[in-house]
């Protein structure tokens, strides 16, 4: 995780863990409370601080698509 994320608080922590998360059982509710997280801190900063609301938006595009992924996934097993 770079530098610039991991200053933006306690959203990058539950983000970390989602990402890691090996366990596919508890990998969906690693990616809602990441997702409740970071969507939280977007209506905290509302319109300021472009850079994190950048890494915020990030975010929460990698944790769909893994998301997904994982769907595929379990279809294909």
């Amino acid at each position: 995780m770079s530098t610039a994320i991991a200053s933006f608080g306690d959203w990058d922590f539950l983000y970390a863990n989602a990402l890691l998360e090996p366990d596919g059982n508890r990998l969906p509710e690693r990616i809602s409370a990441a997702e409740v997280a970071i969507n939280e801190r977007l209506e905290a900063i509302g319109n300021r601080d472009n850079s994190e609301r950048a890494a915020l938006t990030d975010a929460l595009r990698t944790l769909q698509t893994l998301r997904s992924r994982r769907g595929q996934t379990q279809i294909a097993t």
